[in-house]
């Protein structure tokens, strides 16, 4: 009975020892055994022989059919360790029984039950919490929530790395050593896979569906580089979002490398510098010399030192500063409006477009509504054909004088591009990068009633800092200013329609007593007018007015103070006054780290004069801290510009509907009384009544819309001010104190609103709404 015991602890099936729910007659055991004895033999067989034989045939399934590398070594080290450890014991309790110990051998050569199961004291709880391990994986669920992989069901490297590190903090030694040393086998794994990606560049063979790196899109084209991102679900916990980031950042320049044959020849990219296998001996070095149970500050400075090593080599040649500052300058001249004829060249042609594609429809738009033009279809070669005219008209504004022309132009009419905004540009820009409310993507659809995007080519290897993400940003930041700029230029074009502004003069054909009594009625209708116009002109001033200090404010304010302080970090070298269209200072300091950047032979930091080595090394910038001080500056200059406040950006958004129904009221209004007034002068009576009837529906529908926008001005010198008082309140200097200890950019705190509420308040537009308020009753009469 012992041997046939012993083999089935060792998992060897027995007809002595039957599972629990199995029936077994109690002729065949226990007539001949005691209720003690048959209490000990159940759980010798349960607890232990059963539980051994399954936690062998689970462990076996998942090696041989699970689809993650890490639980399958897992499983495999179960397997051949720690079930093995036991099979051991199995064998030490039958020596000492052949040796008569009396340990286990009593008097008499009787083995005791309770002997054999005391010397497997501790084994019931470790192979009961090894059950529950790998009947989880086999099950294919952890119960970890976001660690899982929810779409497919199946346990991943990230759930199986948690689970363990989590069951390491228990008040079970055994447990702790079994969970301790598992865990160890789990993140070996996992950094075997991390080695492909962090030093080749390339995601595993073996398990990439479980890496948290995945390829979004494989690029045809030998010279192309694929397109990688990053899954949060997958991230190991002891993986922080920098780290993450930084791992992600390194393999994809990596890979940009290899696609355009740096690696084979990286020996004359890194002239006098250390050679490839030294590199990766080097990194490889920093990603063995780890401890298990893995760090996460020693993790995460393991792979700051490989981005390190990399961005000081190869990748400060293949992404120098020369090329990103002239990147940013094309962004900031034309996507932040620096460039404010660029601005009022697209607007234009974006008008004349409108304006061609109304005048060949059949239908007559009344303009009546803010709604009226969205049933016009723009489609993508009449978006395509308004840049062109705006880069035609920018080009005739140079003279003769400028011999070298115009570089910023040259390189925006290659990298800048208009088109209509698409879906998967906005899920593909949406990932990732800043959150910014829905609200800002409607500001799209003003300069045309399709919603339409400027957008930058991102080309390799740009886009190791800046992201799609990043480029989405600047479109809809462009989209916000020039949707306010738009506002305030047809406000401005709608003081110039002379025949609402002052009165006609009577024909030259009518003799001197039919023009005196023609100047007269004149004279009383345009009086009569004046009135009903009077409150109108001046909500139409007020907006005006805001709008005109709103844009002053985030140019002058906001977008130069937030680009000075980011240049400042990016080129200590560089001069601090700034110009747009690449100016002498600028270009003579990109020059210079051009210079110092292109140099294979930098002198040393102890040659280097005292202050001279701090001002070269900040000067270099990897390109992944660059890349997280651009969201930095980005993240700064969206906050200051109130893109996260949804109660401004939606009062805004309606103010700017509303002034483009006024604009067009009043247009239709200048065009109808022009017409009306030269057949009242000339004696033709034939549409004198519906005419007078018109015009009073117009000035109904101007009363209604004028009361819109003194209700919208008065909103949003509130919001402003609630978003001043808000922004003083929540100022955090605990966390600019220790991003400055590590020398990252900390963009400065842009709190000047105060500035703007002065100047609305000193020439507050709701008091110059108001003052004709008296006025407002009048109505029109003949």
């Amino acid at each position: 009975m012992i041997h046939e015991l012993l083999l089935a602890l060792s998992g060897h099936p027995s007809p002595l020892l039957k599972d629990k729910n199995e029936k077994i007659p109690k002729s065949s055991i226990d007539n001949l055994l005691s209720p003690a004895e048959n209490a000990l033999l159940t759980s010798l067989s349960r607890d232990l022989g059963q539980r051994h034989s399954s936690i062998r045939t689970t462990a076996n399934d998942v090696v041989t059919s699970h689809p993650s590398t890490v639980c399958r070594a897992v499983c495999a080290s179960i397997l051949s360790k720690h079930l093995a450890q036991f099979q051991q014991k199995i064998l030490d309790v039958e020596r000492d029984i052949l040796d008569e110990n009396s340990s286990i051998v009593g008097a008499y050569n009787i083995v005791p039950l309770s002997s054999i199961l005391g010397a497997f004291n501790g084994w019931e709880r470790k192979l009961d919490w090894l059950w529950r391990l790998v009947s989880s994986i086999h099950r294919e669920n952890l119960n970890q929530g976001p660690r899982a992989r929810k779409e497919e069901g199946l346990c991943t490297a990230s759930g199986m790395i948690g689970y363990l590190r989590d069951a390491t903090h228990t008040g079970y030694p055994e447990i702790e050593e079994l969970s301790v040393d598992l865990v160890a086998v789990a993140e070996t794994a996992w950094l075997k896979q991390l080695t492909f990606w962090m030093l080749y560049g390339k995601l595993p063979s073996i398990g990439t569906a479980d890496f948290f790196i995945s390829r979004v899109a494989q690029s045809d084209d030998d010279d192309a580089t694929d397109i990688y991102s990053m899954r949060h679900d997958l991230v190991p916990p002891f993986v922080e979002p920098d780290t993450a980031n930084s791992i992600l950042f390194v393999g994809r320049s990596l890979n940009y490398l290899r696609a355009r044959g740096a690696c084979e020849g990286m020996h004359a990219e890194l002239a006098n510098g250390p050679s490839t296998s030294i590199l990766q001996s080097h990194h490889l070095a920093e990603l063995s010399s780890l401890r298990f149970p893995i760090n996460p500050s020693r993790f995460s400075t393991a792979i700051r030192s490989i981005r390190l090593s990399l961005s000081k080599t190869a990748l400060r040649r293949l992404l120098p500063l020369t090329k990103v500052l002239e990147v940013l300058q094309v962004l900031k001249g034309f996507f932040l409006l620096e460039r404010g004829e660029f601005a009022l060249a697209l607007i234009s042609a974006a008008d004349e477009r409108l304006a061609e594609k109304q005048s060949s429809s059949r239908d007559n738009y009344k303009m009546k509504g803010p709604d009226t033009l969205k049933h016009i279809m723009i489609k993508e070669g009449e978006v395509n054909s308004i840049l062109p005219r705006v880069w035609s008209t920018l080009a005739s504004l140079q003279t003769l004088d400028d011999e070298d022309g115009d570089e910023g132009l040259e390189l925006a009419r290659e990298l800048v591009g208009l088109s209509l905004e698409s879906k998967t540009q906005h899920q593909k820009g949406s990932t990732g990068g800043l959150a910014l409310p829905d609200m800002a993507d409607d500001f799209q659809d003003l300069l045309l009633p399709t919603a339409t995007v400027l957008t930058l080519q991102n080309y390799s290897p740009l886009d190791l800092f800046l992201t799609p993400s990043d480029v989405t940003t600047y479109s809809r930041i462009h989209a916000y200013l020039l949707a306010i700029r738009r506002a305030h230029l047809h406000l401005s074009k709608t003081m110039t329609l002379a025949a609402l502004r002052r009165g006609t003069h009577p024909p030259l054909s009518n003799s001197p007593s039919e023009r005196s009594q023609v100047f007269n009625h004149q004279r009383y209708r345009t009086l009569e007018r004046f009135k009903i116009m009077r409150p109108i002109w001046a909500t139409v001033g007020s907006a005006t007015y805001l709008l005109a200090e709103l844009l002053a404010y985030f140019q002058s304010e906001v977008i130069e103070d937030c680009w000075r302080e980011f240049h400042r970090w990016l080129n200590p070298q560089a001069s601090t006054s700034l110009r747009p269209q690449f100016p002498d200072e600028f270009q003579r300091s990109a020059s210079l780290t051009a210079s110092v950047n292109s140099r294979p032979d930098l002198p040393d930091e102890g040659t280097l004069p005292s202050g001279a080595a701090d001002q070269t090394e900040k000067a270099l910038r990897d390109p992944e801290r660059l890349m997280m001080a651009h969201q930095t500056f980005l993240n700064s200059l969206c906050q200051a510009l109130l893109l996260k406040n949804t109660s401004f950006i939606n009062r805004l958004r309606t103010f700017m509907t509303d002034v483009d129904h006024l604009c067009a009221l009043l247009a239709r209004l200048s065009v109808g009384q022009q017409s009306r007034d030269v057949e009242k002068d000339i004696g033709s009576r034939s549409t004198a009544t519906n005419g007078e009837f018109e015009e009073a529906h117009f000035f109904g529908d101007l009363a209604s819309v004028r009361g819109k926008l003194d209700t919208g001005l008065t909103s949003m010198v509130s919001l402003l001010r609630d978003a001043h008082s808000t922004h003083t309140s929540t100022t955090e200097a605990s966390g600019i104190q220790i991003m400055k200890e590590d020398d990252e950019f900390v963009p400065k705190e842009n709190n000047r609103l105060d500035r703007l509420l002065l100047k609305l308040d000193y020439t507050s537009p709701q008091t110059m709404a108001t003052s004709s308020r008296d006025v407002d009753t009048i109505r029109w009469s003949d």
